[in-house]
C-alpha cells in the first residue's frame, strides 16, 4: 500500500500525465457506503492504467452552513488518507471549503474540475451527492453535464443495512448511544478513534 499523493486544493493538484478517476465526497468514516464509490473509481482506473484520486473537502461544509453546530467528524485527516491508501486510492485532493467554493453554481462544477484537472476521464459519486451553489447540482445534472464533457459520470445507490441507509451521520448516532456494534456493521470495520493520551495518577 502507497501512501496517496496530497495535494491541498484542485488548482494546486498536479497528477501525472495518466486518466483520472475522481471519487468525490467527505467519505468521513470511508464506511461501506463510501467504498463502493471508492472501489469503482479504483477499478475503473486499473482498468484503463489510470489514476485513482478523492476530491474531499475541508473544513466540512457544515462549518460554513451551520457555524453554531458543525459537524463532528468520525475520522481524522490523516487516518482517512492511510484508509483510502489501502483502497488503491493513488491521490488525495482537499478542496478548501470556502464561500467562493460554494458560491460556484452547479453547471460551473465540471468545466471548473476540468480545467484543473485536464486528465480527468471519469467522476464517481453516491446518487444523494448534491454540488453547486445552494446545492442545485443532482445526479441528473452531472450526468448531463459530463456527457457534454465527454466524462463517464458513475453514480452508485446508497447501501442498506436493516432497512436504511449506511451513511456518516447514522453512525455518528448510534457512536452517540454508545451503540458500537452497530456502528461497526455500518462502518464494515471496528472504528477506531485518536486522542493525546493524558498522564494519570500512575
Amino acid at each position: 500500500m502507497n501512501f496517496p499523493i496530497q495535494f491541498n486544493n484542485l488548482e494546486n493538484a498536479v497528477l501525472p500525465d495518466r486518466p483520472l478517476h475522481l471519487a468525490i465526497g467527505m467519505f468521513d468514516g470511508v464506511h461501506r457506503g463510501h467504498r463502493a464509490v471508492l472501489a469503482s473509481a479504483v477499478e475503473a482506473a486499473r482498468n484503463i492504467n489510470g489514476l485513482a484520486a478523492v476530491l474531499t473537502f475541508w473544513p466540512h461544509p457544515s462549518v460554513f452552513f451551520s457555524a453554531k453546530e458543525p459537524t463532528r467528524l468520525l475520522m481524522a485527516p490523516t487516518a482517512k488518507a492511510l484508509v483510502l491508501g489501502k483502497l488503491g486510492i493513488d491521490a488525495i485532493i482537499t478542496q478548501s471549503f470556502t464561500p467562493e467554493f460554494a458560491g460556484l453554481k452547479a453547471e460551473e462544477f465540471l468545466p471548473y474540475l476540468r480545467h484543473c484537472l485536464p486528465q480527468l476521464a471519469g467522476i464517481h459519486v453516491g446518487d444523494n451527492w448534491r454540488f453547486g451553489r445552494g446545492r442545485r447540482g443532482d445526479a441528473a445534472l452531472l450526468q448531463a453535464e459530463g456527457k457534454k464533457l465527454g466524462l463517464q459520470v458513475v453514480t452508485l445507490p446508497r447501501l442498506e443495512e436493516a432497512g436504511l441507509p449506511i451513511s456518516s451521520t447514522r453512525i455518528r448516532e448510534l457512536l452517540t448511544a454508545g451503540e458500537m456494534a452497530g456502528a461497526n456493521i455500518l462502518l464494515g470495520r471496528p472504528y477506531l478513534a485518536e486522542a493525546r493520551v493524558q498522564p494519570g495518577k500512575a
